[in-house]
């Protein structure tokens, strides 16, 4: 039976301050994801297997610190709510960190540059977190009604996607620089407060619903065990972690796949662009798919694409450019959905446990699906940096012809298995509210 009741829409206003900020999380998180391995290597010639591990740690801090701030901020009682108070605390330590990462102390030796950087990883991840669990949860609280979610999250992941573009935009901007060490600090600097400061307007410009003020679980081993308790749950994380596990190579990989494979260093921001302005402009499709077929019909058509199109980039040789650009834009547009889909799924699954335990814990379910992201872009990051090592790449060198078919085949091969298997994982997931829905 379908309710004849329909939450009100939300405003085009607060749908904004919710998820139009969100660029500058995108972008300082694929700054540092998609270019920070290569200056380490080139500018700071620092060991790319020793960085990659550094960076794999740091993203598993990332990723262990996520089921802390979720579950505190649920329980969080303050005039400001639940969310905004640790949003705040986080903007000066994640600037913190991202500043301090392009700017190691000059004369270090190596040891003391590489413990430096991972330094400045642990205290920006630990920001990263402290702002993104409360925002991601604040979105499923938005509404009751599934499909305004769904556009609360899909605004949030354009959002999202553009300050992803912007990022390379600024590692286009950043490989020409007379003086990339120098100059990708005042970059970094520049880029990072800015970002900083539209991040600062969500918290300041909404308020939090009070109906959820008392309601965040009675603690945390209770708050996981709800998690871990719901087979919904379960698969939802499961496909989100492998889905990033393949994804994530995306971002350590494309610039060795674009220089040594493609031949087009000059292309490194620009290509993976195409990835970006296809996730953002299939968006509004996405959506309407959602709405008309049901997330769980339409999120399974996108993994297609996207397996589909990462696939295909292993047969673009080199200077075929418009090919990668179409295998890219597949790609792009697949990852989209997913980035919007995986939070509208998840905000179904707590109303479910909301059901059964009289309870809503955003803050908890969001940080489990932020644990399993970041996990999987860890593993793949870390497995990027030793894979370098081992098919013989040397950094700023002619590749050999056996290095460059082991490039192409990690860049392809990865995402594209870990497209398929989650969409056979995901084929199980049979929540009612996922499904084929009527109604506005």
């Amino acid at each position: 039976m379908v309710s004849s009741f329909h939450p009100p829409r939300i405003s085009i206003a607060r749908l904004t301050a919710y998820g139009g900020p969100a660029f500058g999380l995108g972008y300082l998180l694929f700054f540092l994801q998609f270019y920070f391995l290569k200056f380490a290597t080139d500018v700071l010639l620092l060991a790319p297997a020793v960085i990659g591990v550094a960076m794999t740690v740091a993203k598993l801090w990332d990723a262990i610190s996520d089921p802390l701030v979720g579950t505190w901020s649920d329980r969080t009682r303050s005039p400001l709510g639940r969310r905004r108070p640790w949003m705040f605390a986080g903007l000066p330590v994640m600037l913190l960190g991202f500043v301090a990462l392009w700017t190691p102390p000059a004369g270090m030796p190596p040891a003391a540059v590489t413990a430096f950087c991972f330094v400045s990883l642990l205290v920006f991840y630990t920001g990263f977190t402290l702002y993104s669990v409360p925002h991601g949860s604040w979105g499923a609280e938005l509404s009751d009604d599934p499909h305004q979610r769904t556009r609360a999250f899909a605004l949030r992941q354009a959002s999202w996607t553009i300050g992803l573009l912007l990022a390379f935009g600024a590692i286009q901007f950043a490989r020409g620089l007379p003086a990339p060490a120098h100059d990708t600090a005042l970059l970094a600097l520049a880029t990072g407060a800015a970002a900083v400061i539209f991040l600062a307007l969500t918290p300041l410009l909404l308020r939090e619903p009070a109906k959820n003020s008392s309601r965040g679980g009675a603690g945390f081993r209770a708050a996981w065990r709800d998690v871990m308790r719901s087979r919904h749950a379960r698969i939802l994380l499961l496909v989100w972690f492998i889905e990033n596990l393949g994804v994530g190579v995306l971002g350590g990989l494309a610039p060795f796949v674009i220089e040594y494979s493609l031949g087009r260093p000059d292309l490194m921001g620009v290509l993976p662009g195409v990835y970006v302005v296809a996730g953002v402009i299939s968006l509004p499709v996405w959506v309407m798919a959602a709405r008309r077929f049901g997330k769980h019909a339409t999120w399974l058509v996108s993994m297609g694409a996207g397996g589909a199109g990462f696939g295909a980039t292993f047969f673009v040789g080199e200077g075929q450019i418009v090919a990668m650009a179409v295998a890219l834009a597949i790609a792009g547009a697949g990852m989209g959905c997913g980035g919007a889909l995986s939070s509208a799924v998840l905000a179904d699954v707590i109303d479910a446990d909301a059901v059964r335990t009289g309870e809503r814990k955003e803050g908890t379910y969001t940080a489990a699906l932020n644990f399993a992201l970041k996990a999987g872009i860890a593993f793949s990051t870390g497995g990027v940096g030793v894979a370098l090592g081992l098919i013989g790449f040397e950094p700023n060198a002619v590749q050999a012809e056996s290095t460059v078919l082991a490039l192409r085949q990690l860049f392809a091969g990865i995402p594209a298995v870990g497209f398929a298997i989650g969409a056979l994982v995901f084929w199980r997931f049979d929540l009612p509210a996922t499904r084929r829905t009527t109604g506005a």
